[in-house]
């Protein structure tokens, strides 16, 4: 039978000390990182990129989004009657259509702030990782640290073929230039691989469906890849793939295996 008089011979001090180690012992439950960017007391709407896919859809002022896989966007059910501001963690391309009382077409996420009127424009900022990207493709936007910056807050004007890289970790916002034609080649969903490592495929995969790709195997024997898609999802593509490059793969969410053979 177990001995209750030993618990209770332990000193106040000793009873704190395990309370104490137990509270540390409990897992805790991680903040949704976009929550502080959500504005109070206000309902919001939230679509999810589909695994391994886009998803295409418009908003209530008629603006057209592209959502990519492993991305979210929250829309607030005050949109746009209040304003147009929503909140992206992902990747997405938008075509902000134009109002007529002038408001600003804003996608703020955890890093960056794009305030448009009537153009079009791609995000790439998801809370997991650092860095993030915006593209300009028609028109012009504003954008903005989200969060203060102790050294330097001066927003860049955007205009076609314009981008900005920041990376939050070392408080980095640059602009500077693209080509207009590789967005336009990712509107289409036109992915082509013109005789590229394997390597390199996997990695223009991971940025093109927005996933995370583990390789296991060998790999140095692999050819060089050449094959082209047109709005595939992930899934068909790598169907097509493992023939040419003869691999086995598992999706699991936005994590995917390959093992090559």
């Amino acid at each position: 039978m177990f001995n209750t008089s030993v618990q209770n011979t332990l000193p106040i001090t000793g009873l704190l000390l395990l309370a104490a180690m137990h509270l540390q012992c409990q897992p805790t439950q991680k903040e949704d990182p976009v929550k502080s960017l959500l504005k109070p007391q206000t309902a919001y709407t939230t679509y999810q990129g589909q695994v391994g896919g886009r998803k295409k859809f418009m908003l209530a002022d008629s603006s057209m989004v592209i959502l990519n896989a492993g991305s979210r966007l929250l829309v607030p059910a005050t949109f746009p009657q209040k304003s147009r501001e929503i909140v992206l963690d992902g990747e997405a391309f938008f075509e902000a259509a134009p109002n007529a009382h002038g408001q600003p077409f804003i996608v703020k996420t955890d890093k960056l702030t794009i305030t448009a009127l009537g153009t079009t424009f791609r995000i790439r900022s998801f809370t997991s990782q650092p860095g993030a990207t915006a593209y300009l493709l028609k028109g012009k936007v504003r954008v903005a640290k989200t969060y203060h910056s102790d050294t330097d807050n001066q927003p860049e004007i955007l205009e076609r073929g314009q981008m900005v890289l920041a990376n939050k970790d070392i408080d980095l916002m640059e602009k500077e230039t693209y080509q207009p034609a590789e967005l336009e080649t990712w509107l289409r969903g036109d992915l082509r691989f013109k005789n590229v490592p394997f390597m390199t495929m996997v990695r223009q995969l991971e940025d093109w469906y927005a996933v995370t790709i583990t390789v296991e195997g060998n790999v140095s024997s692999v050819e060089n890849i050449t094959a082209s898609f047109q709005n595939n999802t992930l899934q068909q593509t790598l169907n097509i793939l493992q023939k040419v490059a003869h691999f086995s793969y598992e999706i699991k969410g936005n994590e995917v295996t390959i093992d090559v053979r």
